[in-house]
């Protein structure tokens, strides 16, 4: 194969004031989800080397700025982007009094727990600035939302990261029971102190990549998944078999109230009529056989380097080379079948977008729930990570 195909480019810009176009200096140029960055000079002036080929976005932020986000296409050749405009944001100063918030602690005890994930990596990762989060409990709408204006450092000593998080909305639904959260993330290397750490580190993220959405997309992309250990089977809603219909209970419950003598059969009859109506109408089921491929939900578009996952059911994504006895958590899990790790996928959207390195674009069309709704910020990996011995 050329070794053009293998090459590595570099990307070269200017930031500026969009009103005075002034350069801007010591802003933040990261391409997101990646482990390349870097700070403009004081011209304003920013060069990201050593970047892979593949599809990219690249952000641009400085506090007291609104976040600059483009969507880039690397190929095998050096790129020089137009001049790159921040806005200012408009602030408006009220007086602020400063006191101890023991509602902010909490609510930061909660977001930390739903960023970084349950995971075991989570135990190893922590928040270096809290102070820049900022956080609020939305009563009307029972939600938890963040956000920060500059990046939020975490220590991941699990996978030998410092991960630097601009994040633009986070959002925890308790009437949902469900958690979002987006943002420009960068990658770099926590220093190693000896061969043998730099050996756990790689060891550790082979192992986060492996079974991850990451490598799983990445997979059915090249239709190679069932042979990665992945096998995807149909999950459906049905008619609960055990509950009758609302008409045929309430017929029932008629029935049993015009006898004129409650006997203990009848109000055993009523009682059960009221318990069958608390059961749900639907429940999950897994259609066993057959698989479904790739060919089925993984389709191209128009765009280079851009392609669809789309499904008219949920799908149940099995990683069978990992054992996690979390999967009996899942909302449906089928007897007797092995405790592989286990994913359910839930299309909010008809088409959920994905690039070449296995990143989602369009996160809120997609709702995960197992091992990929688990592990969240601590188990992340760049998108341009791939082991070693990964199959092309």
């Amino acid at each position: 194969m050329p070794f053009s195909i293998f090459a590595q480019v570099s990307i070269t810009g200017r930031v500026s004031d969009i009103i005075t176009h002034k350069p801007i200096g010591f802003a933040s140029v990261i391409l997101s989800n990646s482990s390349v960055g870097n700070r403009t000079d004081t011209t304003g002036v920013f060069v990201l080397r050593n970047v892979k080929p593949g599809q990219y976005e690249l952000v641009a932020s400085i506090v007291g700025y609104e976040a600059y986000h483009v969507t880039l296409m690397v190929g095998n050749a050096n790129l020089t982007l137009p001049p790159i405009e921040l806005l200012p944001k408009s602030v408006t100063l009220n007086e602020v009094v400063i006191k101890p918030d023991a509602e902010w602690f909490r609510n930061l005890e909660i977001f930390k727990t739903e960023l970084l994930g349950e995971g075991p990596a989570s135990k190893q990762c922590r928040i270096l600035n809290p102070d820049i989060v900022h956080l609020r409990f939305d009563e009307s709408k029972n939600q938890l939302i963040g956000s920060s204006d500059d990046f939020i450092e975490i220590e991941n000593k699990a996978l030998g990261y410092r991960i630097k998080y601009l994040l633009n909305t986070f959002n925890k639904d308790y009437n949902k029971n469900m958690i979002f959260y987006e943002g420009s993330v960068l990658f770099e290397d926590l220093p190693t102190s000896s061969p043998e750490q730099a050996e756990r580190y790689k060891q550790a993220r082979d192992k986060a990549y492996y079974g991850s959405m990451q490598h799983f997309l990445k997979a059915a992309l090249h239709n190679h998944a069932e042979e990665d250990g992945f096998k995807v089977l149909k999950m459906v809603k049905i008619p609960n078999p055990k509950r009758p219909t609302d008409e045929q209970i309430k017929a029932k419950i008629a029935y049993f109230n015009t006898i004129g003598s409650y006997t203990r059969a009848s109000e055993d009859s009523i009682y059960n009529q009221e318990r069958l109506k608390r059961l749900p109408k639907t429940i999950f089921s897994v259609v066993p056989d057959p698989p479904v491929y790739p060919s089925i939900y993984v389709k191209h578009t128009t765009q280079r380097g851009v392609y669809v996952l789309s499904y008219t059911d949920y799908m149940y994504v099995m990683y069978t080379r990992n054992l996690d006895n979390s999967s009996n958590e899942l909302v449906y899990r089928p007897p007797n079948t092995p405790n592989y790790e286990t994913s359910i996928l839930t299309f909010s959207e008809p088409n959920v977008f994905f690039d070449d390195n296995g990143h989602v674009m369009n996160p809120l069309a997609l709702i995960t729930e197992g091992a990929w709704g688990k592990d969240r910020v601590s188990a992340m990996l760049p998108i341009d990570y791939e082991p070693a011995d990964a199959k092309k």
